[in-house]
């Protein structure tokens, strides 16, 4: 026999070509399930009503063939003979090779009791009524002294017909039941998972851009627990998203503004350069002395871009995580070095060090930490009159460094304290006597608040009665980790 190989893969395409049923929903699923639990429940209680019917009108039955059987067999053994049948039963005296002798009832049953006498004789002695083989009816027999066998029975075909009829009214009551059952289910299911359907309709529209995370906060009108829980945490996903969504937006908007400060803070020294340029190629500077001057300006303006970039390149490697040089350094040094070196560049400002204990250590990048404090004295030279007293104060609070930038000068409005950390953000108010606004780049309180989060600490501006405080708080170095230190500068 061959075999078409040729034929096998149309039937497979055509079993792939097969379109897939539709997938059934939740609340159709939940009917489903009630249907097939309702109708095992409805089931087993019609089958346990008709069991128990059927037990109890066998056990009445038996009762009336026991107390008929014994008031019978208490009448012939006592010579009054065979007491008449008038309650539906019948009674058989049988000889000892089965044959009726005399019976009282029925005749229907007799009939039956004399056709099945080899079996009712094989139940004497048994002390109870049983069902006969074949035949709708029960019987308790016994013997009597001269060896016959008294025989009562009763028919059960009434109580088969009861317990048909019970089937059938459960029968007729069941089906409707169920049916009505499956419609309340169906409706109860979509009604209760309605905040479902809600989720996953708000979750499309915000997706497709028609709606706002703030618009689909759900409320469930009959809060179930299971139910509430996922609202709460869809709502919770939403208000997240929407704070994701702002966060994206002011981090693009904080980003335009940096790029377009940047841009502006660079074009100032590129335009003097490029003026410069052309008076060179016009012959405008063929004069030493203006050429000097010239390029003079050029190499300030040179070097105010270099420092322009290199802080906006330490910007983006701090705010990315860029690595660290990390060892101990005292602080008790490094303010006093950053305080003389800010009086070498202004001798009119009163500068002060005040240090409460002698040994401050914390672990960091000693350059960057004095670029900190060089930059908020910076800050305190350029935007406070001449005459200002100005203190570095240190100190230690609990597991933390503390210093402290305080002035007397005339400090910063309360409107543009929220943002005298942002890059490029200048104090748009008349400047003090005494100062120079144009000195600095609009970056340096941005690159102390950066490095002093990559160390694991805080810089932030408190207010005072008069001037500015600026606090910046680094943790402690643990002694632990100053014996590491101190160990492996002994090494070296």
């Amino acid at each position: 026999m061959s075999i078409d190989a040729g034929c096998a893969p149309p039937r497979r395409a055509a079993r792939r070509g097969r379109p897939r049923p539709a997938p059934r929903t939740l609340s159709q699923r939940l009917a489903c399930a009630f249907l097939v639990v309702a109708a095992i429940s409805v089931l087993g209680a019609d089958v346990y009503s008709a069991v128990t019917l059927s037990y109890r009108l066998q056990q009445r039955t038996d009762r009336q063939i026991a107390e008929n059987f014994r008031c019978r067999i208490e009448a012939l053994r006592a010579g009054r003979g065979l007491i008449p049948a008038t309650d539906g039963s019948a009674s058989v005296v049988l000889d000892g090779r089965g044959a009726v002798r005399y019976s009282t009832g029925l005749a229907s049953l007799t009939d039956s009791v004399s056709r099945s006498s080899k079996a009712l004789r094989a139940q004497a002695g048994t002390g109870r009524p049983e069902a006969v083989a074949d035949r709708p009816l029960r019987a308790m027999v016994g013997q009597l002294p001269d060896g016959d066998y008294l025989v009562t029975a009763q028919s059960t075909d009434s109580d088969r017909a009861a317990v048909r009829t019970l089937v059938g009214i459960e029968s007729a009551i069941s089906l409707p039941l169920i049916g009505v059952l499956l419609a309340g289910t169906l409706w109860s299911s979509r009604r209760t998972l309605l905040p479902i359907r809600d989720m996953a309709r708000t979750a499309r529209r915000i997706a497709d851009g028609k709606a706002e995370p703030s618009d689909g906060i759900l409320v469930v009108p009959h809060p179930l627990r299971e139910l509430q829980c996922a609202a709460d945490t869809f709502n919770y996903l939403l208000h997240c998203i929407e704070q994701g969504s702002l966060r994206n937006r002011e981090a693009e908007r904080g980003l335009h503004d940096l790029v377009g400060a940047a841009s502006h803070e660079l074009r100032t020294p590129l335009t003097t350069i490029t003026g410069y340029a052309q008076l060179a190629r016009l012959g405008a500077l063929d004069d030493p002395d203006r050429l000097d001057v010239a390029m003079e300006q050029v190499q300030r303006e040179t070097l105010r871009m270099a420092g322009l970039v290199e802080d906006l390149l330490l910007l983006a490697r701090l705010s990315q995580g860029g690595d660290l040089e990390r060892r101990p350094v005292d602080l008790t040094l490094l303010c006093a070095r950053a305080v003389a070196a800010a009086r070498t560049r202004e001798c009119g400002h009163t500068l002060r060090c005040v240090v409460e204990k002698p040994v401050h250590l914390v672990e960091g990048d000693q350059d960057r930490l004095e670029q900190l404090l060089g930059n908020l004295l910076a800050n305190v030279l350029a935007h406070t009159p001449r005459d200002t007293c100005a203190e570095v104060r240190l100190r230690r609070v609990g597991d933390r460094q503390v210093i402290e930038v305080v002035d007397d000068g005339p400090g910063v409005p309360e409107a543009a304290r929220e943002r005298i950390f942002e890059p490029f953000f200048r104090v748009e108010t008349a400047a003090p006597p005494g100062t120079d606004r144009t000195a600095g780049r609009g970056l340096g309180l941005s690159v102390a608040a950066a490095v002093a989060k990559a160390h694991g600490g805080s810089l932030r501006f408190e207010p005072a009665e008069r001037g500015s405080r600026f606090r910046l708080s680094l943790p402690v170095l643990a002694q632990r980790e100053r014996r590491d230190s101190a160990a492996s500068a002994t090494l070296t």
